[in-house]
């Protein structure tokens, strides 16, 4: 058995120290080591934690009642990101307002369907729609949109809390408390509206198209109604927005980032989006 001369090992190494470039490479060694061991714990525990908690107030084809079958394009698209991932999610719908502040403060980690300004962070989200507005009227109601000021002589409705040209003179006018507006709220505003609407309480309807015809085809009441104008010059973006309170939010964007990439790429987004009439926002 051979013995080792500790001693000379000792002078060995005391003469011959590692050379910087060696040292270089070993501190790099180990830095890559701690990052890998890093991003591995972060993915464990988004895999270890409870279902990924979705809120939003019903804006369909973007996201639907919770209980049909069909719970929104921007909800099964999601539901198929995280599922890659083993992840499930916990989608519940709640009055507009009432989302944004549950996002904001951490109590949902993901809000659908927002536009840019009511974000609660602006800087975590991403697009994943979009948005146009339109006027619906009662089939025998003349009138069709051409000018903002004309909907002084137009009893109109809206939603509050809501954005229909991204704080421009539209929303501008809906907050300015005019006699002839009126902003529901609740848990089925849009289905308030349309009921207002058809018993001539209200003359007109504001929301996004999409959303319009929707509501128009589920009610039955197509022939009861019809667009009566696009808002011109308005073509936004729909997004999904990241909680601020929560500290994964932007590994979590990431994640969907890169999910919406790959369905996209295999055909998979395009598949849902078929399913609820809507075209890719990317087209």
């Amino acid at each position: 058995m051979a013995i080792i001369d500790w001693g000379r090992y000792a002078q060995l190494v005391t003469h011959h120290p590692p050379s910087p470039l060696a040292e270089r490479v070993r501190r790099l060694t180990a830095w890559r080591a701690l990052a890998l061991l890093a991003s591995c714990l972060l993915s464990s525990q988004l895999l270890a934690t409870e279902p990924v908690r979705l809120v939003g107030d019903e804006f369909c084809p973007y996201n639907c009642d919770p209980a049909s079958g069909k719970p929104g394009y921007m909800v099964e698209v999601l539901e198929e990101i995280f599922a890659a991932q083993g992840m499930a999610i916990n989608y519940r719908l709640k009055p507009w307002s009432r989302a944004v502040h549950v996002v904001a403060n951490g109590g949902a980690q993901i809000l659908l369907a927002n536009t840019y300004n009511s974000a609660p962070n602006k800087r975590l989200q991403l697009v994943m729609g979009e948005d146009s507005t339109c006027f619906l009227a009662r089939h025998n109601y003349t009138w069709h949109f051409s000018d903002i000021t004309e909907l002084q002589q137009h009893r109109l409705g809206a939603i509050q809390s809501y954005h229909y040209d991204s704080g421009g003179p539209l929303d501008q006018y809906l907050r300015s408390n005019h006699p002839q507006v009126y902003l529901a709220k609740g848990e089925l505003p849009l289905r308030s509206l349309m009921s207002m609407l058809l018993q001539e309480r209200i003359d007109l309807v504001l929301d996004n198209c999409n959303v319009l015809k929707r509501k128009v085809s589920k009610m039955g009441i197509a022939e009861q109604t019809r667009l009566a104008g696009t808002l011109p010059d308005y073509h936004a973006d729909l997004h999904i927005a990241f909680s601020p309170a929560d500290p994964d939010a932007e590994q979590l964007m990431a994640l969907v980032r890169d999910g919406l990439a790959e369905l996209r790429r295999n055909g998979r987004l395009a598949e849902i989006l078929k399913a609820y009439n809507v075209n890719d926002w990317q087209r």
